[in-house]
């Protein structure tokens, strides 16, 4: 079994990439990530935790980094919609986001870890930069 953090920012391509790590019996999905990328982090957030409970996973979810670390963020609306993952009614949000930062889970869980993690990223990187970073 791989274990894994899915570093992503959802939209509809990154909502399938949790629906996949969630669902395989070979990975042990140990957190999802959040970064701002396809729209803002509120709703790239809010995005994830969308997709997390309709799937009905048990992983915690860690709000990251509101940009890019060295030019202006640039949303993809055009194509995601408003929300970053139009087109489906996924109710009302009833799990929470993690308390710690979505980099200093990545640190922690990196650094007190015995066995091998696999940092899947698949929006902009701000959030395992700034790991390697600090």
């Amino acid at each position: 079994m791989r274990n894994i953090i899915l570093d992503c920012d959802p939209g509809h391509d990154d909502a399938i990439a949790i629906l996949l790590a969630g669902s395989n019996p070979e990975i042990n999905l140990l957190g999802v990530t959040i970064v701002a990328g396809n729209q803002t982090l509120e709703k790239t957030a809010d995005n994830a935790l969308k997709v997390v409970q309709w799937l009905g996973l048990d992983v915690p979810v860690f709000k990251g980094c509101q940009g890019p670390m060295v030019r202006e963020q640039m949303i993809a609306d055009d194509i995601h919609g408003k929300t970053g993952l139009d087109g489906h009614d996924f109710g009302e949000i009833k799990i929470k986001l993690q308390e710690d930062h979505a980099v200093n889970f990545i640190i922690d869980t990196i650094l007190n870890s015995k066995e091998k993690i696999t940092v899947v990223t698949c929006g902009p990187m701000t959030n395992l930069a700034m790991a390697l970073r600090l």
